[in-house]
């Protein structure tokens, strides 16, 4: 087959015939079993498999692999709001990909001729992919593959290996198209019949990771002048067709890295494909772009983008304002802000409601307080929360956000070690994964001076990604030198706090003392109260053998009654049990009864109702209870009839009813409305 040199400067072989190592292939991962199904209108029976995985979905274009919405990769989703605007629309799902998940995305129109680039890797690097969970892309025409593996936070991996075209590496800041959605060709993505589940995805390679892993390089002066988005909004206004001729396509490429820091390669690889000479040559265009270094001392900047446009008749897109709504960004100190923004009445009633992490304690992205007495337990319960968020493990019946954590051990370090064995003793979790980091060395987060505290939140973010928690044990021993009664000292470490907030993305919470009243909350300045959005104190019982944990202060909803938990000897340490309530299970305050909200949960998912048995399986998987357990769990929380319904924490009712009420033999649905 005769070749030719494109102009994007790649060797084209032409469509290769299949081998007969690509058909073995193709048998063992069903890569051709997608062709006859083909799709109308997406499905949304897989949803629950991403949300088993405590990974977020997002809504993309009708029948496209595109994000419905524009910087996607910072707004907040609420699960039930996509799954109900994408039915309501008929919109594609994408999967958001955190830092430690790695999608090998393989599309076999980009192998070499005679060659299975799939294999040849999976030979290389020993890639295991027959336990990796497995989706089939629905390409009518040339069907691919997305295998889903864990990976290190820390590792930043380039797009594309050399010597492997046609697989592609996509993780953090990146989207998936889900199962469920419907390909442009109108077959469907849907799970492969042998595919693991999804929360069992395996590590990518130790090996693949170092030859992906991106190189550290420092950034040129004016590179990254642009987002991704505004250089999407720029490129409308240049013909793909005019660039044709291979140097100055280069030069404009060389541009875009150049003015995004390389952020805009997706960007740049849509609007190259959208030339239909070159629509097969995504991964072409990928790997040249993945090939450019933009801190060389010769490298084309921004201005030649510019002039591009400029010939064009026009500019940089300017960055959309109306985004600005989508996320909340306080950036310290304030005199670095470039500009404000300012709400209307019905955009802040339309703002979405805080979601939590621990259900009725902590919320998502929040700044907390732990306090208490000298040996009250505080850390006890810190311990208790980190482990339950890093291994998604329920926390005492109350289903949590899974992700990463980060314990700043200021104290009381080397006992934190039997702490852990002993809490996954107790809850049988020796073999999970837990994504949980441990720092113990020195930290000022009051020093004078902030560049050390940015040096650090800068190390975090670069190694660890983005974090669900953030615990600082303690405030004592992480504000060197500072005076807890002064606000100026306080303040100084409450903006440090927001700092590592913002860069994470995590819920930041200090463990601290209390005074020697108890009764008068917090040790110190009230600058330190007021900017906490919850505070739980954290009281040891006479008989030194319980603790009672009361939420005190919890800014955007109702407060909770307090807990109570005995301290049980496990191994070499102590862990939490929960013991009498202050009020009965099921009447927690502000309507937040775990299988009510759980029974709310799955049923918004399902369009609004799920029979009484599968929510039933569900409760048996996750707390390891009997059938029969759950369903009396169910029953105390959910009452029979639309009439009776009982509202769950967001306002919607939840009711029990029979399938149909002349046969109650056929069963009980759970329903919900909203």
């Amino acid at each position: 087959m005769a070749t030719h040199e494109n102009a994007h400067g790649v060797r084209d072989r032409g469509r290769k015939g299949t081998t007969d190592r690509e058909s073995e292939l193709s048998r063992t991962h069903g890569i051709n079993d997608a062709a006859g199904n083909v799709a109308a209108t997406p499905s949304f029976e897989a949803a629950s498999e991403y949300r088993r995985a405590r990974l977020d979905l997002i809504p993309l274009r009708r029948r496209d692999k595109v994000p419905a919405d524009k910087r996607w990769q910072e707004r907040s989703y609420d699960r039930g709001e996509v799954l109900e605007r994408a039915r309501r629309d008929g919109l594609n799902l994408g999967v958001r990909l955190p830092a430690d998940v790695v999608v090998v995305d393989v599309d076999p129109r980009n192998f070499p001729a005679g060659r299975d680039s799939l294999a040849d890797m999976a030979a290389a690097f020993g890639l295991d992919l027959t336990s990796a969970p497995h989706v089939l892309t629905g390409n009518l025409e040339h069907p691919g593959h997305h295998f889903y593996f864990h990976k290190p936070a820390g590792a930043v991996l380039l797009e594309s290996v050399d010597g492997f075209e046609g697989v592609e590496l996509k993780s953090l800041g990146r989207q998936i198209v889900a199962a469920g959605s419907v390909h442009p060709t109108g077959g469907l993505y849907r799970w492969a019949p042998d595919s693991p589940a999804l929360p069992d995805m395996p590590d990518l390679p130790a090996r693949l990771v170092e030859a992906a892993r991106r190189p550290e390089r420092k950034r040129a002066t004016g590179a990254g002048e642009i987002t991704a988005e505004q250089l999407a909004a720029s490129l409308e206004h240049l013909e793909p067709t005019d660039f044709r001729e291979h140097d100055a396509w280069r030069e404009l490429m060389m541009a875009c890295h150049h003015a995004t820091d390389g952020a805009g390669r997706q960007e740049f690889i849509d609007w190259s494909t959208s030339d239909p000479k070159f629509a097969d040559h995504e991964w072409i265009v990928g790997r040249r772009w993945d090939s450019l270094h933009a801190d060389r001392d010769d490298a084309v900047t921004i201005a030649t983008l510019r002039r591009r446009l400029n010939e064009a008749g026009s500019d940089i897109a300017p960055p959309d304002a109306a985004d600005d709504f989508d996320v909340w960004d306080e950036i310290e100190p304030a005199e670095e802000r470039s500009r404000w923004n300012f709400l209307s009445l019905e955009e802040v009633e339309s703002l979405p409601p805080p979601r939590w992490l621990v259900p009725g304690v902590l919320t998502e992205g929040s700044l907390a307080a732990i306090y208490g007495a000298p040996e009250s337990g505080k850390s006890f319960l810190a311990v208790d929360m980190s482990m339950a968020i890093a291994g998604g493990v329920d926390w005492h019946g109350r289903q949590v956000e899974r992700g990463g954590v980060l314990y700043i051990a200021a104290e009381g370090a080397p006992g934190l070690g039997k702490r852990f064995r002993a809490w996954k003793e107790d809850r049988c979790a020796q073999g999970r994964r837990f994504d949980l980091h441990l720092m113990r060395d020195d930290l000022n987060l009051a020093a004078e001076k902030d560049g050390g505290v940015r040096a650090f939140v800068q190390a975090v973010t670069d190694e660890l990604g983005p974090l669900r928690l953030v615990v600082i044990d303690t405030l004592n021993q992480t504000a060197a030198g500072a005076d807890e009664n002064s606000a100026k000292d306080m303040g100084r470490y409450i903006a440090s706090m927001k700092l590592l907030r913002n860069a994470t993305g995590a819920a930041v919470v200090v463990v601290h003392h209390s005074g020697k009243d108890l009764g008068k909350g917090m040790r110190g300045s009230s600058a330190l109260l007021g900017a906490m959005d919850t505070t739980v104190e954290v009281e040891r019982a006479s008989d030194g053998r319980s603790i009672k944990v009361a939420v005190k202060k919890q800014k955007d909803a109702e407060r909770e009654s307090p807990m109570r938990f005995n301290l049980e000897k496990v191994g070499d340490s102590l862990v939490l049990r929960p013991t009498v309530m202050d009020v009965p299970e099921g009447e927690f305050a502000g309507g937040m009864d775990p299988i009510l909200e759980l029974a709310r949960q799955e049923a918004n998912e399902r369009g609004g109702s799920i029979p009484l048995k599968e929510l039933a399986a569900i409760i048996c998987e996750r707390d390891g209870v009997s059938d029969k357990t759950a369903r009396r769990k169910i029953e105390q929380a959910v009452p029979d009839g639309r009439s009776d319904a009982r509202a769950s924490i967001d306002g919607f009712p939840v009711w029990l009813e029979p399938m149909d009420e002349r046969n109650p033999r056929l069963g009980i649905l759970v329903r919900t409305e909203g």
